[in-house]
């Protein structure tokens, strides 16, 4: 481990009661960790605070004891519950001074929008005395610095274009000189896994996950994947790359063909790819997962998808297949892949099939079936799933897609 990099470490305070009351969801934390996380900043905590300044000024004072830098969203707006600036001003036993600079800039925004500023937008051109004031030329609230105790608060507008912009343009070059982080840099590689579940792939590279390690592995679960993520931090991209480039060799020869792509790749933009190399195009039928296999396709710039259709019951599939009754097996499952390959004359057929099975508790339950078809391409999978709707919907798309995947792969390997 490198010990002569030191990665400052940070807390993101979002400040207004309609975060606590879950009136709007809080975006800026998610997008102000991982922007400072590429740059080498540790998020230590996240919290939120209402509109009120002792709660507020508590919530500085404690981030400014246990983390090197402090960043505030929101309560930078002109009306009296807009406590950021007061909070900051008690935490550093300052006043607020008036900032000519700040109101002209704030009367040029009305100005350019064609309105006359209302008199209460004054309050936002004060800032704590001795900041380091930074205009807002995307809207009406400024942005400042102010140390504490060694410490800089840096706080943002809460809207979310203005927060952007602002951390973009002067924020992130600001803290990387306050912090000399172009002399070190975090950099990253996700690998992604489907098909297995987060235990497992703990039982397979849990020996490579070790807190403090340069690099760093983790594992972040979502619905129907595992992402690995390998993090290191080095002086260049260089040496970066050169650091991560075994761990990620050892967690692929382990993890073989559960991975299924890196960083920005999607399932589908995977599969998809491999169509193309293959010079196929897809058609997808789909029962209870109501097409979300397909829409993922639909999502993409452009796809090799030329046909989806969903048949959401059992008396409808067998008029599909030209059957009396439709009872789900192996052999159905590939049935319909060959009828909506052979419909469209696609070169693979996708079909995802089950019946869902309503339980107490307003649960459900599914036998579900998947099979891809084509051309030296014939893969069945079947499995047993409970749970919500939306829970067996979305992981159903996900098995269909992954089914068709390995099949793919096999006939480039056959």
């Amino acid at each position: 481990m490198d010990t002569s990099i030191k990665s400052p470490t940070c807390e993101i305070i979002t400040i207004g009661s309609e975060l606590l009351l879950g009136q709007i969801e809080d975006t800026n934390t998610t997008y102000l960790a991982r922007e400072l996380a590429r740059e080498g900043v540790v998020i230590r905590f996240r919290t939120a605070a209402g509109d009120r300044l002792d709660e507020i000024e508590q919530v500085l004072r404690s981030a400014i004891d246990r983390c090197d830098m402090v960043i505030t969203t929101g309560g930078l707006g002109p009306t009296l519950d807009d406590l950021t600036r007061e909070a900051v001003s008690r935490s550093a036993g300052v006043n607020l001074v008036f900032r000519q600079d700040l109101m002209d800039q704030i009367e040029e925004v009305f100005r350019l929008a064609g309105y006359q500023m209302p008199e209460n937008n004054r309050r936002q051109a004060f800032v704590p005395a001795g900041s380091h004031a930074i205009p807002n030329p995307v809207g009406t609230a400024p942005a400042f610095i102010k140390e504490v105790k060694g410490k800089p608060i840096i706080c943002l507008p809460g809207v979310p274009r203005e927060l952007k912009f602002l951390l973009d343009r002067e924020v992130i070059p600001w803290v990387r000189q306050r912090f000399n982080l172009d002399k070190h840099m975090l950099t990253y590689q996700v690998l992604k896994t489907v098909g297995i579940g987060e235990s497992k792939v703990d039982s397979l590279i849990g020996d490579l996950i070790k807190p403090g390690q340069n690099p760093e592995v983790g594992l972040l679960a979502s619905m129907g994947e595992i992402k690995i993520r390998i993090a290191v931090k080095a002086k260049s991209e260089q040496e970066a790359h050169r650091l991560i480039r075994p761990v990620a060799g050892d967690v692929r020869s382990r993890l073989g063909k559960k991975i299924y792509g890196q960083d920005d790749d999607t399932l589908e933009s995977v599969i998809d790819a491999l169509l193309a190399e293959n010079g196929l195009n897809l058609a997808i039928l789909e029962t209870f997962s109501g097409g979300l296999a397909a829409q993922r396709f639909h999502c993409l710039p452009s796809s090799r998808l030329i046909e989806s259709r969903v048949i959401p019951d059992e008396k409808q599939v067998a008029r599909y297949l030209g059957q009396d009754n439709a009872i789900l097996e192996e052999r159905t499952a590939l049935g319909l892949a060959r009828k909506i390959r052979d419909l469209v004359n696609a070169g693979v057929g996708l079909a995802i099939a089950g019946f869902l099975k309503k339980e107490e508790g307003g649960c459900y339950t599914i036998k579900g079936y998947t099979a891809a078809a084509g051309e030296d391409i014939e893969k069945v999978f079947s499995w047993d799933m409970g749970g919500d709707l939306f829970t067996l919907q979305q992981r159903g798309a996900v098995i269909g897609l992954n089914t068709l995947r390995l099949a793919l792969l096999d006939m480039q390997e056959g």
